[in-house]
């Protein structure tokens, strides 16, 4: 965990599957759909209601289901739902910008800014918007594994590195 950070998950109890999802969905619109978000240079990230479905589902085999998910709701992703606006606001993180250009689902090449919480090892995506009103679009977040990252990292460009601000050491440490 990072130092100065409160990384807690939202673990949220209902009566059934569909409840919680529902449930996060609401957190989801609140506090990111209904909200002004801008990264901690003043950019302002959108959040789409439709982008929930992709963002807080996943795959069962990532690598072979083509994009489509599979699980309704991701607990590891849903229960990380404030990771997202802390990853974006606070400046007192060590975060990894990674500029990429992926193909979308009809072959067109998209910008996306993808952010790597290097602390506790979170992955944001964003996609540059065409809009003029808003930065940068999310796409979806979720907890990776080291090997994913190393993934992720290749073929990309560091952009942009945020490095939380150390204590300075006195002479007797």
């Amino acid at each position: 965990m990072a130092d100065g950070v409160d990384w807690e998950l939202c673990e949220l109890e209902a009566a059934d599957e569909t409840s919680l999802r529902e449930a996060y969905r609401n957190i989801y619109i609140n506090e990111y759909v209904n909200a002004e978000i801008r990264d901690w240079h003043g950019r302002r990230v959108l959040f789409h209601r439709f982008t929930f479905d992709h963002a807080f589902s996943a795959a069962t085999n990532y690598r072979t289901s083509a994009g489509i998910h599979d699980v309704a709701l991701s607990l590891p992703r849903a229960q990380r739902i404030y990771w997202i606006r802390k990853t974006l606001v606070t400046e007192d993180l060590d975060v990894d910008v990674i500029g990429q250009v992926r193909s979308d689902n009809r072959g067109r090449p998209r910008r996306r800014r993808t952010l790597i919480v290097l602390d506790n090892r979170y992955v944001v995506v964003l996609e540059v918007s065409a809009r003029k009103d808003c930065d940068f679009e999310f796409v979806t977040a979720f907890p990776a594994t080291a090997a994913y990252l190393l993934d992720i990292r290749r073929g990309s460009n560091v952009v942009e590195k945020r490095q939380r601000k150390r204590k300075p050491q006195s002479c007797g440490d």
